[in-house]
């Protein structure tokens, strides 16, 4: 309680960050390279730099690192505390790569809660709602730390997870994935590696099946005022699974998750404005 207390005294001192993904340096205009405007609009809700989108990883890191200080602890102890009381918010896969790109010897000395929380079980909430529990979302990031780490340095526990490494390029001009089509069993450990060629923004959604153009038609909305920009054109609603931040052209994105452990066919997204019709692909689990 006391990490996250002290969560919202440090973003308040920050104060109001650029809207950049934790993936990227910049956040780019769409077909140009805009500068990010250091200011939020009048009319926005002020916000979070560890729980929304659109923070710069420099500014999510300073106050993970103002926390760890504060708290005389390392910054991978205070992120995974932030990872866990993050739940399904929006800064989760941001929050999962500033903790595997901490110290080796960091994650090294936090491995046995690593593995601890990596090992706890992820039951789905419903038959509806695949595999939304949200410890998912610490399993994978924990696995994440674990195998940021030298084969020769990952804890024994870890020979017996089997991530599923999966690419996919932008074509550029395409406004599509090359490959869009992936096959995962229910339940395995998947990371999604996105390389973004293109001259502009992409981001990737795993949402619930047949809710392509539900998702897609809320992400066009959502170009009409300043809450899309705020979100990264993330939807709010319960059908966006895992989350892929807004990654700039020339830089590469990662996801690491739990795939559903319900079988049937996910689709993937790229909510961009205007980008969902031609920027998608699948998601198969069987």
């Amino acid at each position: 309680m006391k990490l996250i207390y002290r969560t919202w005294s440090v973003c308040a001192l920050l104060g109001v960050p650029q809207h950049v993904s934790a993936q990227n340096a910049s956040h780019a205009a769409h077909h140009s390279q805009t500068p990010p405007t250091a200011v939020t609009a009048p009319d926005a809700p002020a916000i979070n730099s560890l729980r929304d989108a659109g923070v710069a990883q420099n500014i999510r890191t300073a106050a993970l690192t103002a926390i760890a200080k504060s708290a005389s602890t390392t910054v991978a102890a205070a992120t995974l505390a932030e990872i866990e009381a993050c739940d399904a918010c929006l800064a989760r896969n941001d929050l999962a790569t500033i903790l595997a790109a901490q110290p080796a010897a960091d994650l090294k000395a936090l491995a046995p809660t690593l593995v601890s929380k990596a090992s706890d079980s992820t039951p789905d909430a419903g038959k509806d709602a695949p595999s939304q529990s949200p410890n998912r979302f610490v399993k994978a990031a924990c696995i994440r730390a674990i195998f940021s780490l030298s084969e020769s340095e990952r804890p024994a526990a870890a020979a017996a997870w089997k991530p599923i490494m999966l690419k996919t390029t932008t074509v550029p001009g395409k406004m599509a994935w090359d490959p869009k089509e992936f096959t995962v069993a229910p339940g395995a450990i998947v990371a999604i590696e996105m390389i973004n060629p293109d001259s502009m923004l992409h981001n990737m959604l795993l949402c619930s099946p047949g809710s392509l153009s539900e998702m897609g038609v809320a992400a066009d909305r959502m170009s009409e005022g300043v809450i899309g920009k705020q979100r990264d054109y993330v939807p709010d609603s319960s059908k966006v699974l895992e989350i892929m931040g807004l990654t700039a052209p020339n830089t590469t994105g990662v996801l690491w998750f739990i795939a559903p452990t319900k079988t049937g066919t996910y689709p993937l997204i790229c909510t961009y404005p205007g980008h969902w019709r031609m920027m998608n692909g699948k998601l198969k689990v069987q």
